[in-house]
């Protein structure tokens, strides 16, 4: 390295330290401008430029903001796994927009959860890359209808209906949602039926709309469900107590095209190390600033343990440490073989495998991807034979799983220090072991 000691802090340090590398070691300009990101802390360059970077921001209208939308996925029949993040520019942050006990009262948002200022994070594991995507840019349209209408989304699902009762339903409706203004407090039905599947209803949506008083447009902008499937956005709200359409569809009318999943242009990379995003790193470093010097977390067993980010969860502790790779290994190897016999006996099978989940978590926090590749890692704990279609076992079975589990407490113990994230885990294998006593 021409200079180990210079850390470059801009895209152009990164960028000249790049040309460095290049000459120093005679690579590739791309292969050299991802040392250089290394070297600044980022993952590759790419990550850096978009942690760093400008981005494609509007030239037009308010000062706009940033924010990163991520779902993880693993495709257990094909193989593979990886995460898919989009960002887009928004005129507020997404917390003025929609408060994050509101994201589940939306069909998108509802599958996301907030882990940054600026960053959405879906749930759980989606099952291909394919769905990934189409999830993130179904919350991404959603953002983009909300920063355009400053509406928000509503679990009081017949409030936008006359009357207040599914009695009154649109003829046709379909994958619908109620949208309220927080300060008039009223509401309007945003529905998205596939324009086919309606287009013999024209005359009867008219007729209702006419019958109870409803305004019914249909924005230019296709909408949030399923744009590039045939699905389209129809608007409708009372005259008389709902909320004015027109200037609704003016703003909708000046969006850009729907975000959809078949012009994919955000980020694709492997699940591990995840995505932090500029404003969680900007948040937790204020919040360390702040900090007292004498203040130590309020956490219990500090001494033994430390902090990780857990996506999905937020702020978790493990055993201070590492177990080594072989210990890791051999313990996967146990639960597994304990997994595919009990798959029908949940009492052995959830607790195992809630086990074997923290276990590749911790394992993901304790060795980085030079000292554990990838191939390696997914092999630890995970990629076991097809579960056993039988509910009973035999005893000479029963017998060497409870070794097994014994086994796995026993090299946890020798291998993490005594502390509260490690009994948690002896009581739910102590719970595992009770449960494949009593199996017959």
């Amino acid at each position: 390295m021409p200079n180990n000691t210079i850390r470059p802090s801009t895209m152009g340090g990164i960028k000249s330290l790049a040309k460095s590398i290049k000459t120093e070691k005679g690579i590739k300009h791309t292969q050299a401008l991802d040392e250089a990101a290394r070297e600044a802390g980022y993952h590759n360059f790419r990550h850096a430029k978009n942690t760093m970077g400008p981005g494609t921001q509007p030239r037009h209208g308010r000062p706009k903001h940033r924010v990163y939308i991520t779902a993880y996925w693993r495709d257990r029949e094909a193989g593979g796994d990886g995460r898919e993040t989009l960002s887009i520019w928004i005129s507020e942050p997404w917390g003025d927009l929609v408060t994050p006990s509101q994201l589940g009262n939306d069909r998108a948002l509802g599958r996301f959860h907030s882990e940054g200022p600026d960053h959405l994070v879906g749930l759980s594991l989606v099952q291909s890359q394919s769905r990934a995507r189409d999830m993130v840019c179904a919350a991404a349209r959603t953002l983009q209808f909300m920063d355009a209408t400053k509406l928000r989304p509503s679990n009081g699902y017949t409030r936008a209906l006359p009357g207040g009762t599914w009695d009154n339903k649109v003829p046709g409706m379909d994958h619908y949602g109620v949208w309220y203004d927080r300060n008039t407090k009223r509401y309007v039905l945003a529905d998205e039926p596939y324009e086919k599947a309606v287009e013999h209803q024209a005359e009867k949506r008219a007729m209702w709309a006419q019958r109870h008083g409803y305004a019914m447009v249909k924005p230019e902008w296709a909408g949030m469900y399923n744009p590039d499937g045939g699905s389209r956005l129809f608007l409708f709200s009372s005259a008389e107590k709902g909320i004015p359409l027109e200037p609704i569809v003016t703003a909708l009318n000046k969006l850009p095209a729907p975000i959809v999943s078949c012009a994919w242009n955000g980020e694709s990379m492997p699940t591990i190390p995840y995505f932090v995003s500029p404003g969680t790193i900007a948040k937790a470093d204020e919040a360390e600033k702040q900090r007292k010097p004498n203040q130590s977390p309020k956490q219990s067993g500090q001494r033994n343990t430390v902090e990780y980010i857990q996506t999905f969860v937020g702020s978790q502790r493990r055993p201070k440490g590492s177990m080594s790779v072989d210990a890791h290994a051999e313990v996967g190897t146990l639960l597994k073989s304990v997994l595919v016999a009990s798959y029908h006996r949940k009492g052995v099978y959830n607790r195992v495998n809630a086990v074997r989940s923290e276990l590749d978590e911790w394992v993901q926090r304790e060795y980085n991807d030079s000292e554990l590749p990838n191939e390696q890692f997914f092999n630890l704990y995970y990629r076991e034979t097809p579960a056993a279609d039988r509910r009973s076992i035999l005893p000479a079975e029963r017998i060497r799983h409870l070794e097994n589990l014994q086994r796995v407490k026993g090299i946890l113990g020798k291998q993490y220090p005594d502390c509260r994230p490690l009994r948690v885990l002896f009581n739910k294998l102590d719970l595992a072991i009770k449960s494949m006593q009593t199996w017959s």
